[in-house]
């Protein structure tokens, strides 16, 4: 999988606000003709499985294998002897990271705690599927917010988090009072972003302002890949130089990172070079930097005193 990103231009934006004020985006694995189903909702939404098994479930020994949010397979074997109500199963997935589980109906719900389509799972394989109602390969991935049309912006953009570059998409308009939509554009496809999982990714950004309070557009913040572990993630190697990026109108600037890589995080205009170990969450650059230590020496110049010769 892989972040894949869609440019949107509205051309028309003035005469479809007054009848739709959102874009749904919809999504087909099969092929520009193949079936689409929408990825955005009301709100950003999680992944989710139901089972179609009734208990009690007899589960000793028994193995349910599956992967969320793009991560390695992980497995839950069942090891009471006595067969086990929904309660109690929906107890024993309820502690496994990232997930959450409940019933509905006496069937096993399996829901991501991750929202939006960065949110996926999948059912990879185990012998409790039959007991259960699972079946080898049933996937599902979250949804994001649908996105909302603005007055005088043309252009919006849109980054699928679980999406493949064989992948194509449709956009309509969707009115969020009263249900109406627009016929489908053209089915396109979208640009490669990323292809390492989202959930080994985190976002650092920043907002910076000169002495005046200004913003301060067009600073370049470069973080140096120094090659130091992770070298891969899910066994695509990390070996790009740099990442560079500027600050906009606003004097903010955002990327992605990967988890636990350490960089050189350099200012331009600055002198300002810290070493960091990305975070495993988003981050603010300015809150890892300040604390880093000053390996060079930066803020402190080692400056010897001139000898005084009267």
């Amino acid at each position: 999988m892989a972040v894949i990103n869609l440019s949107i231009y509205v051309a028309n934006i003035s005469s479809v606000l007054p009848l739709f004020d959102q874009m749904e985006i919809w999504r087909s694995t099969t092929g520009s003709e193949g079936v689409y189903t929408e990825i955005t909702a009301a709100a950003d939404r999680p992944a989710s499985l139901t089972g179609t098994g009734l208990g009690p479930f007899p589960l000793q020994n028994k193995t349910l294998q599956f992967s969320v949010n793009q991560g390695d397979e992980q497995t839950v074997t069942f090891v009471s002897p006595i067969p086990l109500d929904i309660s109690e199963v929906v107890n024993i997935m309820d502690a496994v990271d990232g997930l959450s589980a409940s019933e509905s109906n006496g069937h096993l719900v399996l829901t991501t705690e991750l929202d939006g389509t960065a949110a996926t799972l999948e059912i990879t394989g185990g012998s409790a599927l039959a007991d259960l109602g699972f079946t080898e390969g049933k996937y599902d991935s979250g949804e994001d917010e649908r996105i909302a049309l603005q007055l005088g912006t043309t252009t919006y953009e849109y980054a699928d988090q679980s999406g493949d570059p064989d992948n194509y998409y449709k956009v309509r308009y969707y009115n969020s009072g009263t249900g109406a939509f627009s016929s489908f554009g053209n089915p396109v496809e979208g640009a490669i972003g990323s292809i390492v999982p989202p959930s080994d990714l985190v976002k650092a950004s920043g907002t910076f302002a000169g002495l005046d309070g200004k913003p301060v557009e067009g600073m370049a913040i470069v973080f140096y890949n120094v090659y130091s572990p992770p070298l891969a993630v899910g066994g695509i190697g990390i070996v790009g130089r740099e990442v560079r990026i500027e600050t906009d109108q606003a004097g903010y600037a955002e990327t992605m990172l990967v988890k636990g890589a350490i960089v050189d995080i350099t200012l331009s205009g600055t002198g300002i070079i810290r070493r960091v170990v990305v975070p495993t969450t988003d981050f603010d650059i300015l809150a890892v930097i300040s604390v880093a230590d000053d390996g060079f020496q930066i803020q402190i110049p080692d400056i010897p005193a001139a000898v005084r010769m009267s």
